[in-house]
Formats: C-alpha cells, structure tokens, sequence
C-alpha cells in the first residue's frame, strides 16, 4: 500500500509539471482511493481515503480538508453502490465509478458551502474532461491491482 501511494505521488508530481495549464487532470489519488476502497473492507477503506484525501490537501496550497471530505465521500459512495451492483459486470463497474466522481465533487461543494466560500464557475466541461481522463486510470489499476476481496 505505501508502494502505491509513493508511485501516486510521483506520477502527480509528473502530472503537474507536464499537464497542459488550463485542463483538468486526472485525480490520481481518487484512483488509489477506489482501489482500496474494491480491495478493503470498508472499515479499512474509508480511513484510508481520508489519510489519502489529508495528503493531497497537504501537497496542495488549497483548504485542509477539502480533498480529505470528497476522497471519503467518494469512497462511500462506491462502497453503498459496489453492494447493490455486480461488481465485475461494465455497468456495474461504470455506474460505481460514476456514482464515486459524483460524490467526490459533491463533497467539495459541501465544504465550499459550509465554508461560506464564493463558488468557482461551474464548468461541466471540466468534470466530464476530468471523469474521461480518470476513469481509464481506475480500470487499468483494477485490472492490475489486488483482487477485490467480495465475491
């Protein structure tokens, strides 16, 4: 597990210094919060998405806590839909995702609004964008990750 937060944060910090400025990139450290979250019980998943979502609110200059609530509600979420879903059918596994980004970005604006913060503009592009580039990263670390412990 420390291996792969270490890769986490040297392929974030490689992200940073070669994404294009102005374009969403994909959330690495939701990937390796749903990757524990399919490979460990809940009572070990959700620490670990907020351990996940503390350290990338300490390697950025944003709000602390901000990514620390969307990394757990996210793995929530995937955690309530990865139970009422097949886990290993497409539609199972898209709507987990989908229902997990969802939830991460709603997260972030409940600490905004419970922050009292001025809301950025709301640019559906950019999630859709960031949703496209992570998705193909949280399958690739399925595929090649532990196994998920549910049947």
């Amino acid at each position: 597990m420390g291996i792969l937060l270490l890769l986490t944060l040297v392929l974030s910090g490689f992200l940073g210094a070669l994404w294009p400025q102005g374009l969403m990139a994909p959330d690495l450290f939701l990937v390796l919060a749903l990757l524990h979250a399919r490979s460990l019980p809940y009572y070990l998943g959700l620490p670990w998405a907020f351990f996940l979502g503390l350290v990338q609110d300490l390697l950025g200059y944003g709000l602390l806590g901000l990514h620390t609530v969307g990394l757990l509600s996210a793995s929530y979420a995937f955690y309530a839909a990865s139970r009422r879903l097949a886990p290993g059918e497409v539609p199972g596994v898209l709507f987990s995702f989908l229902w997990a980004f969802s939830a991460k970005w709603a997260g972030y604006f409940l600490v905004a609004y419970w922050l009292r913060l001025e809301l950025p503009a709301f640019l559906p592009l950019d999630l859709l964008l960031e949703g496209l580039f992570t998705l193909p990263l949280v399958l690739l670390a399925w595929r090649f990750g532990p196994p998920s412990p549910r049947p």
